[in-house]
């Protein structure tokens, strides 16, 4: 009667497409692309990508999506041999506003409802306001939620309960169906500044004592090659770092991580600094100024500054921000005070901002060893800071709970069945569960 059909997240990490069908009502578990997903045909570095103007054709071609009837918008499947139809599905459930679980929500039917967080929805309207991303097909309806919620559709009761990760607004779900409760953990940590949010997912998913539980396992495998840092250990070495400064610091993360923009913010007022952002991050600040995260007004707070870079045209979102920024020769002219948050792709501003030297925070992962261009673009990072004379601190909290911790918790948590998704390693899950199910993309799977 309960099925759970893995399209994403097997043996890869993220690209999580999980649909869970009871009796006559189907859902969706995220609707992401995982980083790895592109890799066999196509090489976007070089251009090589699927074609925007044909739809889902070439993603049909090489079985990179599920090719369901009833799941795509008509203007997806245009150049496809399938055929528009009323919709098939239910709902498709958000955990969180990262990539790799709602790079595909554009290509849906907007028949199918899309359920979301406040927070996540914020996250993704300024993204595609700044960038060249869309979400949603036109005329998507978006049912935002709240954590503890309970959402009713069809035969299904879905409650989302927050987690912590390194972006704001994640969540887990519990989803009651007729042979019992299927846990689903989105991505989680418990070593992020609110892992009692976390903690109160595991529990309640302990209560709910479910036949089924799927969960990630991003950092499920033999070695640990990275520290195991906290968002607080992160704080700490970053404070000596500066402390011992008296230079230009660079700190780099990842633009939805707003932790560790809490964290060199906090840094800054304790260090008498000033935090130098981007203009994408002060818009993403300002599109959730309403939002209980109570996260600064860029333009209001003194311990920061938004910096414009020197175009030639500047887009419609930016122009209003032009006026109370701050240019590359405030940079130059200011380096022992600031802290000046670049992006990878921006590093050629420090050829206007000419730093004599100074301090790198590398806020973000290590290369993957599995990731070629990752390397490639590690090495060319390497390359600017000694060309200006800089030193890299690498300085990182996971956006992921450990394999210890993700094995505590399948054992706490104790479900009839346990299936890993977003992990190269989900074999691995045996040694925590004998109850592992180690499934395959497209099978389905009863519960």
């Amino acid at each position: 009667m309960t099925s759970l059909t893995f399209f994403g997240g097997v043996k890869e990490i993220g690209g999580n497409k999980i649909l869970l069908e009871d009796r006559k009502t189907r859902i969706f578990l995220d609707f992401g692309q995982s980083f790895s997903l592109l890799d066999d045909y196509f090489v976007p570095e070089s251009y090589l990508s699927p074609r925007d103007r044909f739809g889902l054709r070439d993603y049909f071609e090489f079985g990179l999506i599920p090719k369901l009837n009833g799941l795509y918008s008509d203007e997806a499947i245009e150049h496809t041999d399938l055929k528009a139809s009323e919709p098939g599905f239910d709902g498709v459930f958000i955990s969180h506003a990262h990539f790799d679980h709602v790079a595909h929500l554009e290509y849906l039917h907007p028949g199918i409802p899309i359920y979301m967080g406040e927070t996540a929805k914020k996250i993704l309207d300024s993204n595609a306001e700044t960038t060249s991303n869309r979400y949603f097909a036109e005329g998507a309806e978006i049912r935002q939620f709240r954590s503890g919620q309970e959402i009713s559709v069809g035969d299904l009761k879905v409650t989302p309960i927050h987690v912590d990760h390194s972006v704001p607004g994640a969540y887990g779900f519990l989803v009651e169906t007729s042979e019992g409760v299927v846990a689903y953990t989105g991505d989680l940590r418990q070593h992020g500044p609110r892992g009692d949010m976390t903690r109160e997912f595991v529990q309640r998913a302990k209560e709910a004592e479910p036949e089924a539980l799927i969960i990630e396992g991003t950092r499920v495998f033999d070695v640990e090659k990275r520290k195991n840092y906290s968002e607080e250990s992160v704080k700490e070495e970053s404070k000596k770092v500066i402390h011992e400064s008296d230079r230009l610091v660079l700190a780099m993360r990842y633009p939805k991580d707003l932790d560790r923009f809490r964290t060199f913010h906090d840094i800054a007022k304790e260090s008498g600094r000033k935090l130098v952002t981007s203009m994408k991050t002060a818009h993403l600040l300002q599109s959730l100024k309403d939002d209980p995260l109570g996260l600064s007004d860029p333009f209001k707070d003194k311990h920061i500054e938004v910096y414009c870079r020197k175009m030639k045209t500047y887009k419609k979102w930016e122009k209003p921000m032009m006026d109370d920024c701050v240019d590359s020769g405030y940079i130059h002219d200011n380096q022992k005070e600031l802290i000046f948050e670049l992006d990878f792709w921006q590093l050629t501003e420090l050829v206007d901002v000419r730093p004599s030297g100074g301090e790198c925070i590398h806020s973000m992962s290590e290369p993957f060893e599995e990731d070629p261009m990752s390397q490639v673009s590690d090495d060319v990072l390497e390359n600017w800071l000694e060309h200006f004379g800089m030193r890299r601190h690498q300085l990182h909290a996971s956006g992921h709970a450990s394999k210890s911790e993700i094995f505590e918790i399948v054992k706490e948590i104790d479900a009839k069945k346990v299936f890993p998704v977003h992990t190269m390693n989900p074999g691995m899950f045996g040694v925590a569960c004998r109850n592992t199910e180690v499934t395959e993309k497209g099978r389905k799977c009863e519960i």
